[in-house]
């Protein structure tokens, strides 16, 4: 019986995966850089800050440089499609149909609601710091179900009923036919997520950002709240709600918390300058990675257009 998935980790990436993502309160702190190893100076040292984007500390009127080279929603669902096409072909061959109305997965949004920690205060004075819910549409994370249709799916036995059983299931053959065979991968599918983590460390790290994070540690403590840094309510929180059936409930002491936090970061400056920081480190990394960067976006484009031949033939 084999024992492990063939398709790489890389291939996942190149489509769906997003610059960062923060789906729970455990992501805090990836998000943040917090917690990261220290890392080496830049090159040409720290960068300039943008005085801009300081005073006007509000994420949503940035544009990062890395979301660029985040795959767009319609891309992906493409790319879903044809996988789709090619899976369930190779699943009717062993007389299995996937559960019904499922739709083609589209890519996982960038998420920036923790990335400085809890910044919005109209998300926060309903929900607190309780991440926002991920719903693709789909009634399960596979669409087949059952031991004999998942082994078959997923490569995890050699032959079923006699039949042979592609290597990695089929699973890798629709995988293969979109992304091409694994070994052909010659990018590096996780590197905008690496780009865009290393810039938030940075910017956590940066000697700008270090003592107002202390002082927005010591404004949050004067309001009542003593937390070690901005990641640390995520946590605190998460095993303090009640529920009302499967609904978390967000209690109006949290909404308080939650609203002096991001007082404490717009009143400290540390939201603004923080926000600067990343960006600026982001600006930098994308250059410095402009070739591996134009790679990667020459495989998508070679990967959409097998797709679309894909569908093209149904």
């Amino acid at each position: 019986m084999r024992r492990s998935i063939r398709v790489t980790a890389a291939l996942i990436a190149l489509l769906l995966t997003p610059a960062c993502d923060s789906r729970g309160d455990s992501s805090a702190a990836k998000m943040t850089g917090e917690n990261s190893p220290s890392l080496a100076p830049l090159a040409g040292g720290e960068p300039p800050l943008d005085p801009a984007i300081v005073a006007a500390a509000d994420p949503r009127k940035v544009a990062a440089p890395i979301a660029a080279y985040v795959q767009e929603d319609g891309r992906a669902r493409l790319v879903s499609r044809a996988r789709m096409l090619v899976g369930d072909r190779c699943m009717r061959e062993f007389g299995f149909a996937p559960e019904p109305g499922w739709k083609p997965e589209g890519a996982v949004p960038r998420d920036i609601a923790a990335r400085y920690g809890l910044w919005d205060e109209g998300r926060a004075a309903e929900f607190g710091y309780l991440p926002a819910e991920v719903n693709d549409g789909n009634p399960g994370p596979v669409r087949f179900v059952g031991a004999d249709a998942t082994n078959v799916y997923f490569g995890q036995i050699d032959n079923y009923q006699g039949k042979p059983v592609p290597s990695g299931g089929c699973t890798n053959v629709e995988f293969e036919a979109v992304f091409g065979p694994k070994d052909s991968l010659d990018v590096d599918g996780h590197l905008q997520v690496k780009l865009d983590q290393e810039a938030i460390t940075r910017a956590t790290q940066d000697s700008r950002v270090t003592p107002l994070l202390s002082a927005w540690q010591a404004c949050v403590k004067s309001a009542g709240w003593d937390y070690k840094n901005p990641q640390d309510p995520f946590n605190y929180w998460s095993s303090r709600r009640g529920s009302d059936k499967t609904r978390a409930v967000v209690s109006d002491e949290e909404k308080r918390s939650a609203l002096a936090d991001i007082g404490c970061k717009k009143s400290t400056g540390l939201l603004g300058t923080w926000l600067a920081a990343d960006i600026a480190y982001q600006k930098v990394l994308v250059e410095r990675n402009a070739e591996q960067l134009r790679a990667y976006t020459k495989a998508l484009d070679t990967v959409s257009q097998r797709a679309n031949k894909i569908i093209a033939e149904g």
